[in-house]
């Protein structure tokens, strides 16, 4: 601690105060503990895509040898070529990205896509590096055997030695920014749809200017993305210096003016071997609500008299905060360094970056003579001429002009000046910490490439392997759970006699107005038919092992009744159209954790499995509850599940104890409910329906179809009651059951609720 400010605040008993409230940093952890280790029983294995990291390394190569070339360095933009290269990485990370993220969502296991997206960052970073280093090599061989263009190839070595850093920021930023597009792409919504996170490794991380770059304190990447801060300084204006004297003046204005601080439920990450801890004081936006007092003015001349006050005492504490960072910088006797960093890039380009940074930074701040700079300018001048558009010869006034400037800025700084460096301290700051989490976790992973390796790792279970979709030469196609949709369609057995007494084609109608439209429905939702004839609709839907972005058998089932729903209300209105009688349809829904047996009929696979009986018994609608509840225009509700009374004496079907109204609704059973959680995230909402004495439990999310269209789906929660033949209050039962909403007035409730 510098202990800028001599005398100790004094503090006051602690008030709750809204007047200034910063928030912690919240870090989401980078844990890979959980992940067995490999071949080496030190580092995770991990084998990704040979087409991706094939294509990556000819588009590094390509970038590389655009970037050092005559016609295109760091100003252009890439060839056409080379663009077409950008965009096939892009197609190809995201497809990997997509199928990493589908094969996480049952466990919701971020630290397996957390590990690919880590392992593709050390792998763009080791592979840049490596690709410059034979670049080299092959640019010195070049020079020993062609005479020809020896010079040419001379020169283009000595440009790559002297802007080595710049090369290495630009080709990787290139590329990290293909990365940034894709998480920022529909892919991003699709893992806040299954993982229910919006981002699993944070953007700042991923966008960080330190991690591209192979120097985090070169001058010119400093100078680009933060403030420069030349590491030879020995005066208070350097990292370690800088470091403390913010943390104190921070601490200090936060003891001072009772600054409330929001915590983080994780504001730091933790490894094996370190911790690096994360606070308040790394979020850059913190500092404008502390100081910045334009804001605050605005809000007041926006806001209405009931924020008047609050406002007002917010402006009168940031007035005294400025005047302590003020304060508290110039007693350091930083300020005139701070306005030279500031004032450094300009006249690096003026110079035509003939004078290395840091010299004109010390110039302008008097740490060396203006004849240091002088001297050095003239010698660079002498081998590269350089002139002004009026013909006048470049020279040292301009440097000794603004260095005159500055000492009359300094004695009266800016209070946005001196806000906007602590902002791009701390987020350099914060940079440098994300920087070293970065290389940390890229320590524990080793990328295998041997065959051999990958091999033994395989086969030890101890790979992590990255595929794009189809890549995998071992993937099969073998059936890991299945999902059951029973249709129990009443009513066709009317409206073919019907039909036939009019004088009508019966096969004609449904399969121009039902049996078509489903077939194209069964196509979109990726099911099978197990059975459809009459007024009995069986369809199956299977998941895959080896296909894990295909893992939503469930919500897919949802969905294709739901259509088919809307595929009987479109034939019911063609039939009120004709004076025909209406279908109904009673939808069940049940899933198994494992595969059907299969029988064959010749050619014909037959399908056992339990399902078929279960969701037979969702899909049935009782006559009496039919009777009681079919003609009541405000029912929200599809479904409803009733129990017999204890006492009474009458047992259903096959002793079942249990009967259900199920008059065009959909009725999942738990455990399929259970696996929809596990096929994507869901949003728990509350709804109080009318009449209803109590709130109803909804739950929504969003999912693609086979063709990638994404529709939402809503899950209601419902008790079974308790059936009273004389009463009309039924009492609730802890047994629960759940409905597929198609009501459009409670989706559209729910959709008015953020959803």
């Amino acid at each position: 601690m510098l202990n800028i400010f001599k005398t100790k605040p004094t503090i006051q008993p602690e008030i709750i105060t809204n007047k200034l409230i910063v928030q912690q940093l919240c870090q989401p952890d980078i844990d890979f503990s959980n992940l067995p280790k490999g071949i080496d029983n030190v580092h995770i294995d991990v084998h990704i895509s040979p087409n991706f990291t094939k294509l990556t390394a000819a588009l590094i190569i390509d970038l590389l040898e655009e970037r050092t070339s005559i016609k295109r360095r760091f100003n252009d933009k890439p060839s056409s070529k080379v663009c077409s290269k950008l965009d096939n990485f892009n197609s190809s990370y995201s497809q990997i990205l997509t199928a990493t993220i589908h094969n996480s969502k049952e466990n919701k296991r971020i630290d397996h896509v957390q590990l690919f997206q880590i392992a593709t960052i050390k792998f763009i970073l080791t592979t840049v590096q490596s690709s410059l280093l034979e670049l080299m090599q092959n640019l010195r061989a070049k020079t020993t055997k062609n005479s020809d263009n020896k010079l040419e190839l001379s020169e283009r070595i000595t440009w790559i030695n002297r802007n080595k850093n710049n090369l290495l920021h630009q080709v990787n930023s290139e590329l990290f920014a293909q990365l940034l597009w894709v998480e920022m792409s529909p892919v991003g919504k699709l893992r806040e749809s299954l993982l229910g996170l919006a981002w699993t490794i944070s953007k700042d991380v991923l966008a960080n200017p330190l991690l591209q770059s192979p120097n985090t304190n070169d001058d010119e990447m400093m100078m680009n993305n933060y403030i420069l801060m030349p590491q030879i300084s020995d005066n208070n204006y350097n990292f370690k210096k800088l470091d403390g004297l913010i943390e104190e003046l921070l601490e200090h204005v936060v003891a001072k003016y009772q600054v409330k601080i929001n915590s983080a439920n994780n504001n730091k990450f933790l490894n094996e071997t370190a911790e690096i801890c994360f606070s308040w004081q790394d979020v850059p936006a913190n500092i404008d609500e502390l100081f910045a007092v334009e804001n605050t003015q605005q809000a007041l001349e926006l806001e209405d008299e009931s924020q008047h006050a609050v406002l007002t005492d917010k402006l009168h504490s940031q007035q005294q905060t400025n005047k302590l960072l003020k304060y508290g910088l110039q007693q350091s006797k930083v300020i005139l360094h701070i306005l030279a960093a500031y004032e450094t890039p300009q006249m690096y380009e003026f110079y035509f970056k003939l004078i290395k940074p840091e010299l004109i930074y010390l110039a302008l701040c008097g740490e060396i003579d203006d004849d240091v700079i002088a001297k050095k300018l003239q010698n660079q001048l002498r081998i590269r001429p350089l002139r002004y558009s009026d013909n006048k010869s470049i020279s040292i006034n301009k440097l000794k002009q603004t260095k005159k400037h500055l000492k009359q800025l300094a004695r009266k700084p800016d209070n946005q000046t001196l806000r906007r460096f602590i902002i791009d301290f701390i987020t350099y700051r914060r940079d440098v910490k994300y920087c070293n989490l970065v290389h940390e976790v890229m320590e524990q992973i080793n990328l295998l490439i041997d065959e051999g390796d990958v091999q033994l790792s395989r086969s030890n279970n101890m790979l992590h392997e990255y595929f794009e979709p189809g890549e995998h030469k071992n993937s099969t196609e073998s059936i890991r759970c299945h999902v059951i949709l029973k249709a129990d369609l009443r009513g066709s057995t009317t409206m073919t006699d019907e039909l036939f007494r009019r004088g009508l084609n019966p096969a004609t109608h449904f399969s121009r107005n039902f049996f078509n439209p489903i077939n194209q429905l069964i196509e979109t939702f990726g099911a099978e038919k197990v059975f459809i004839e009459g007024d009995a609709v069986i369809l199956s839907l299977f998941e895959y092992h080896k296909t894990p972005d295909q893992w939503l058998a469930v919500a897919r089932a949802c969905g294709l009744a739901s259509h088919m729903l809307q595929v009987v209300n479109k034939q019911n209105e063609v039939s009120r159209k004709y004076d025909l009688p209406e279908l109904e349809l009673g939808i069940g829904i049940c899933y198994l954790p494992e595969a059907p047996k299969f029988l064959y009929d010749g050619k014909q696979r037959i399908m056992i499995s339990p399902s078929i009986g279960n969701a037979d018994r969702l899909s049935s609608c009782s006559w009496k509850l039919r009777k009681k509840y079919a003609n009541q225009p405000d029912l929200l509700t599809n479904v409803m599940v009733f129990q017999q009374a204890p006492d009474d004496a009458f047992k259903g079907e096959k002793g079942m104890t249990t009967f259900r109204y199920n008059l065009n609704g959909v009725e999942i059973a738990p455990e399929a409910f259970e696996k929809l959680h596990n096929e994507m995230a869901l949003r728990h909402i509350k709804i109080r329906l009318p009449n209803d004495k109590y709130k109803t439990s909804f739950y929504a999310g969003y999912y693609p179809d086979m063709k990638g269209n994404s529709h939402e789906i809503v899950i209601r929660e419902g008790y079974t009651k308790i059936w009273q033949e004389d009463h009309e209050d039924y009492p609730l039962t802890n047994i629960k059951y759940y409905e597929a909403v198609t009501n459009k007035k409670i989706i559209n409730t729910i959709k008015k609720l953020g959803f």
